[in-house]
């Protein structure tokens, strides 16, 4: 590596904020004190070249002529040096508007085969997109950027990293690394860049095995006619006919006899000049220790993406068939490079370190047949191919043959059979530690090819008598396979749905015993921790195979390793639960219990409560296992018991060390559906012999003569209710009369109609939004209390709301409710009300515009006439031993009172809150109070009461007014 030297460095000096903060900058310190003077020395020269590694790290706290000065290495862009925020020291380097680059290396004269891992830490104080890059010259096309941090810190510092490994073509020869703002907005501090540099070494392909295949003419052509018929239909459906003898020789030495032939479902298989082939060796030779095996272009399987993962399930004790790759020629053909793949063979189990046992699929042969039948439908017609698959064994001749075989396999078989039809939980079909890995480090490679129903692949165990997955085809030809649009496969699995399609995983994904492996596994395996350690293990080998890819078969194939580790921390981010939002609780009607809900994508573990919202307790013990709620499905509950006085319930990711809380709600959750009575039902109810009534044209008329209701008669919108003359109806057993349409009750002074409750338990009469003028005349309301059931509690045993009223001769008598008679944003036209003996007010109004005349209310246990928010003309009213206000004005009402007598009340009349009252041939008799005008609440004003004529007898005091409320007599 060639770097530019700088002019006299000056003594490092190192700062540390926080000592978690400085670790990597230890490691790198430690490094350069290893490698002594010389280290320093060579870092001064013009040139280097590296044998081993190095490390350079830019902490930003020097400048120099305008670039910044680490151990003698100069960094550009020395301008952006900033003391607003560092991560470690005083300084870090600032992008802005003004500052587009931030502090850049530039190595000369790079060493092919040389791998560069670049990190710097990130601060992002104002929102915008900031990457850090590694650009080559000459060959702009392997720029390497991110924008994506693999990690942050409780201070907000994310860590970026990115790796390049410089080819042996000679297509670089220069790296400038650099990060900067790719947005027009934002502030950012980049601190520590870290330049560590690896000679990979080794020339690529030289100890590849080579395979040659010779196929005879009669071979070739059955070969070619299977696979025409199979780009027609554009599925391979492969039959015991199929096989072809051919000659399979191994690096130009020994041959063998072997049959082949084609292999894979869909035709990718079978695309250009070179496919793939299931290959048998005789019966008593292998190649590479295998007797059945499979090759294929590694673009099949996503060149090395597969490899990958079949070395990270060996290193989980996961069994996955032996799959490498091998230069391989046909007939005449120049050698290419081929993926091989062990097929499902006894060997399969004991190169594992396993014995012998049978090893089981679903069988998909019913859903190749379906498609093959119907390529053009819908898939929703192969719907149900899972539920019909039979379970077969590998070597099925064999197996049946072999009494120890053929009992495992009968033994496989019913627990294959038990886990798809849900009979038994699979924890006792599993090796249920092995299958949560393997779906684990499935998610994170996105390796999810494999765990389609019909990849899968159990080995059973004969000593533990359970089946374990065998990993394999987790890729396919356009690499990886997005599946369903979610962040990680597992992602709100465990909660309801819908869906019928993955049962199979609904099943397994919601079973506690499954999420205590599964989910520690899926924090543990997206972890950077673990993600440096799989690539460390096997990078050298893979660079080693991305090269003889790069000569041999896709010259600009890169294995993206930057991309796994941005999915890995992806997936890592976002399983973190958050306090307060990853669980709600909610106070139960049941004393010390509470019904909790998950909103986390993964299940949760209940492991205690507390009055305080820190955990405490050293000694977790295994909790309870709550599901997530289903994605786009109402949240489900839970019930929890809780100590009496708990306040906050603590929970984790299933047996997981960090413990979060979330404080108990001091109410219960709401309901998943309305649980009410009334509604503005399309269907009529009426609870009355059919002799009671008739419907005319969608109008419900009450007959004369009574009536008793013991259960809600209830109007929907399209329809008018009427009674008629004579009608009485005894509301009892809580019943009640709610109608949504028009309300009509014309009696007549010799035939009256009457509504009472005889038991005093009738929740009243409402009507709601009807379309035409409720008449009402010669009426009478008695013992009637109001509506009340679950949250929907009105307040008058006569309301009207938004349905405007005309009556005359009304009477509401003994009501056991707030308001006798209340009317809500309407119009009215009342005459000849007379209300008495009520509990509370007698005639409550809200936002109406209309007229009183005529009336008498008398024993009104609150206030007589109560109106906010309207305007009403009041003419020739008598009100007589009212509890509180004969009349009062609120919330910008507007009254005119006309020759109106008030006696035996504590206020004649009280104007409110930016009301008006004016007043003409008033009476006031026996009353403690006359006329109060004053502000009630903060959001209004003060009120005015014109008194322009009136009398006074016995009123113990005329006038009381705030200071911004005026009340005005006559002179």
């Amino acid at each position: 590596m060639i770097v530019k030297k700088a002019k006299g460095q000056k003594p490092k000096k190192y700062n540390s904020k926080n000592s978690s903060s400085s670790f990597l900058l230890k490691v790198v310190l430690s490094t350069l004190l290893l490698a002594g003077l010389s280290f320093g020395y060579n870092y001064l020269k013009a040139s280097k070249k590296l044998a081993t590694q190095d490390i350079i790290v830019c902490d930003a706290e020097y400048t120099e002529g305008g670039n910044f000065i680490t151990q003698g290495v100069q960094f550009n862009n020395g301008k952006t040096q900033s003391s607003e925020k560092s991560y470690t020291g005083k300084f870090s380097s600032k992008l802005d508007e003004n500052h587009k680059y931030g502090f850049s290396l530039k190595i000369e004269n790079v060493i092919p085969n040389q791998k560069y891992i670049v990190t710097a830490r990130r601060y992002i104080k104002e929102s915008g997109r900031f990457a850090l890059a590694i650009s080559p010259s000459p060959d702009k096309e392997l720029h390497v950027q991110s924008a994506e941090a693999i990690m942050k810190d409780k201070d907000g510092w994310e860590l970026l990293k990115i790796e390049i490994v410089i080819p042996n073509d000679g297509s670089v020869n220069n790296l400038t690394i650099f990060p900067y703002r790719a947005s027009k907005k934002g502030i950012a501090y980049f601190d520590d860049l870290t330049v560590k540099s690896i000679v990979i070494g080794s020339e690529f392909g030289n100890n590849t095995d080579e395979v040659h295949l010779y196929l005879d003419q009669k071979a070739l052509d059955k070969i070619n006619d299977k696979r025409t018929v199979a780009l027609r239909n554009g599925i391979l459906v492969s039959s015991d006919n199929d096989w072809v003898k051919a000659k399979l020789t191994e690096n130009d030495s020994l041959s063998h006899d072997v049959k082949l032939r084609l292999k894979g479902d869909w035709t990718d298989h079978l695309q250009g000049d070179y496919w793939s082939y299931r290959v048998k060796m005789p019966s008593n030779k292998s190649w590479n220790r295998m007797q059945t095996f499979s090759l294929q272009d590694p673009k099949a399987r996503s060149y090395l993406d597969e490899w990958f993962y079949h070395k990270a399930l060996e290193n989980l004790d996961i069994i996955s068939p032996r799959y490498g790759f091998v230069k391989l020629s046909q007939n005449e053909q120049e050698p290419v490079l081929y993926a091989y793949e062990e097929h499902f063979e006894k060997q399969i189990a004991e190169y594992r370190n396993r014995r012998e046992g049978v090893i089981v699929k679903f069988a998909e042969d019913h859903m190749w047949q379906d498609r093959l039948k119907n390529s053009t439908a819908d898939s929703d017609l192969f719907s149900n191919v899972y539920y019909n698959s039979e379970i077969a064994p590998f070597k099925e001749s064999k197996t049946i043959k072999a009494p120890k075989l053929k009992e495992q396999f009968l033994r496989a078989q019913d627990l294959m059979n038990s886990f798809k039809n849900q009979s038994a939980p699979p924890s006792e079909v599993f090796d249920i530690e092995l299958i949560a890995r393997y779906y684990a480090i499935s998610e994170v490679l996105c390796a999810y090819h494999g765990i389609i129903w019909h990849n899968l692949r159990f080995y059973y165990n004969p000593i533990t008598r359970k089946l374990e997955p065998i990993g394999y085809d987790g890729f396919t030809d356009v690499g990886k396979l997005r599946l369903y649009s979610k962040l990680f496969f597992g992602e709100f699995k465990s909660g309801a749905s819908e869906d019928t399609w993955d049962d199979m995983y609904k099943y397994l994904y919601r079973d506690p015993e499954f999420n205590r492996h599964y989910v520690p596994a899926l924090v543990e395996f997206s972890s950077i921790d673990f993600i440096d350690k799989l690539i460390n293990q096997h990078q050298k080998e893979a660079l080693d195979l991305q090269g003889i890819i790069n000569n041999t078969t896709n010259p600009t194939y890169k294995f993206n390793i930057n991309e796994l580790y941005s999915r890995a921390h992806k997936i890592h981010k976002n399983i973190d639960p958050d306090n307060e939002i990853s669980l709600k609780a909610f106070r139960s009607s049941v004393q010390n219990e509470i019904n909790v809900s998950n909103y986390h994508s993964l299940p949760l573990e209940i492991i205690g409560s507390g009055v305080y919202d820190n955990w405490d307790d050293i000694d977790i013990q295994q909790g309870s296992i709550i599901n997530s709620n289903g994605r786009k499905n109402p949240p489900t509950y839970s019930k929890i018991t809780i100590g009496p006085n708990d306040k906050y319930v603590y929970f984790r990711l299933p047996n997981t060390e960090k413990v979060y809380y979330s404080k108990i709600k001091e109410w219960s959750q709401p309901n998943k559906e309305l649980n009410i009575k009334y509604s503005s039902l399309e269907k009529l109810v009426v609870p009355l012999q059919a002799s009671e009534y008739q419907v005319i044209n969608n109008e419900l008329v009450i007959k004369p003569g009574r009536h008793i209701l013991t259960k809600p008669l209830i109007v929907p919108s399209n329809y008018k209710l009427t009674f008629e003359p004579g009608s009485e109806v005894d509301i009892q057993k809580g019943a009640y009369i709610l109608s949504y349409g028009d309300f009509t009750t014309l009696g007549t002074s010799s035939s009256p109609i009457l509504f009472t409750s005889s038991d005093k338990s009738a929740q009243g009469i409402t009507v709601i939004q009807s379309k035409e003028t409720c008449k009402l005349s010669y009426t009478s309301f008695t013992n009637l209390n109001t509506l009340e059931e679950n949250e929907w509690q009105l307040t008058g045993a006569v309301t009207f709301y938004e349905s405007d009223v005309d009556m005359r001769n009304v009477t509401i008598s003994n009501n056991l409710c707030e308001d006798a008679l209340n009317i809500v944003r309407a119009a009215f036209t009342i005459d000849e009300l007379n209300i008495n003996n009520t509990f509370a007010d007698g005639f409550d109004c809200d936002f109406c515009r209309g007229t009183l005349t005529n009336s008498y209310l008398f024993n009104t246990g609150n206030d007589g006439l109560d109106y906010s928010g309207s305007y009403i003309e009041l003419d020739n009213i008598r009100l007589e031993n009212v509890g509180d206000k004969g009349i009062s004005a609120g919330e910008e009402a507007t009254l005119i009172v006309k020759n109106t007598t008030i006696t035996g009340a504590q206020i004649g009349i009280a104007s409110k809150d930016l009301s008006k009252v004016d007043v003409i041939d008033v009476k006031l008799k026996d009353c403690l109070q006359g006329f109060a005008a004053y502000r009630k609440k903060p959001e209004f004003g003060g009120a005015t009461i014109n008194v322009k004529s009136f009398t006074e007898e016995n009123v113990e005091r005329l006038i009381t007014k705030d200071d911004e409320s005026e009340i005005s007599l006559p002179k």
